[in-house]
């Protein structure tokens, strides 16, 4: 497929920022507990499974949406160490799983140099809305589309903070702001975190930004690799 500057990009980088939940006050320490905010500390690997609807990625070139998304990470109990082992972004509408995209074609999204190491979470809530936040680091990615006439683009990002890193919020499973109230665990919100163009052809945007909603949850047996503990965070 030739390459032109008239294709409409139409996706973000693969982005996940691993987070688990909070609920009130300043982050003078954090502490991440499983089954309450009173429970024994976690640390562990968590999982993020995709509760929005779907993930939306944006630029000034054109959007897609993804319909399947997950997480697989770890995090210290202290909120250290929260490192992304791989992140996915598909949909059930293709068998390659590419994505749709506004432009009449498909867009498919690599999560790069994985893992991507070195984040942290932090007990910080805002009254009326989050319980804290998630900071990824070196978050990058390939983005591949194409539109409806076959021409094609390739684009690569990295998170546009310091130390390549996105920033998200968190809500703990009791927290009536969650983003998902049918959904009771804990949560985290990525809403327009930003990514920055590193390289890529002739008609690349700039920046691009990624918005999406995911259940976190960890492991009540560790390494057994079924997540089904629920998590939350304290100060």
């Amino acid at each position: 497929m030739k390459k032109s500057r008239s294709m409409i990009f139409a996706g973000l980088a693969a982005v996940a920022s691993f987070v688990l939940i909070a609920p009130s006050a300043t982050a003078a320490s954090t502490t991440i507990h499983r089954d309450s905010a009173t429970g024994d500390p976690y640390s562990g690997n968590v999982h993020g499974s995709l509760i929005s609807s779907v993930v939306q990625f944006e630029s000034s070139a054109g959007n897609a949406t993804c319909d399947q998304s997950s997480l697989s990470g770890s995090v210290n109990s202290d909120g250290t160490g929260a490192d992304i082992a791989d992140a996915t972004y598909t949909d059930s509408s293709a068998s390659d799983g590419s994505c749709p995209n506004d432009q009449g074609g498909r867009t498919a999204m690599t999560a790069t140099n994985l893992p991507w190491s070195g984040g942290n979470v932090t007990y910080a809530p805002q009254a009326g809305g989050q319980g804290g936040t998630t900071t990824t680091n070196n978050v990058s990615a390939k983005v591949d589309s194409y539109d409806g006439w076959g021409v094609s683009i390739t684009c690569h990002f990295v998170g546009a903070g310091a130390n390549n890193s996105v920033t998200g919020s968190v809500y703990n499973p009791d927290n009536s702001n969650r983003p998902v109230g049918s959904v009771a665990e804990s949560q985290a919100q990525l809403s327009q975190v930003e990514m920055t163009l590193t390289s890529g052809d002739f008609g690349c945007p700039s920046t691009a930004t990624l918005t999406a909603t995911y259940q976190i949850l960890g492991e009540t047996v560790a390494g057994s690799g079924t997540f089904d503990e629920t998590l939350y965070i304290t100060g």
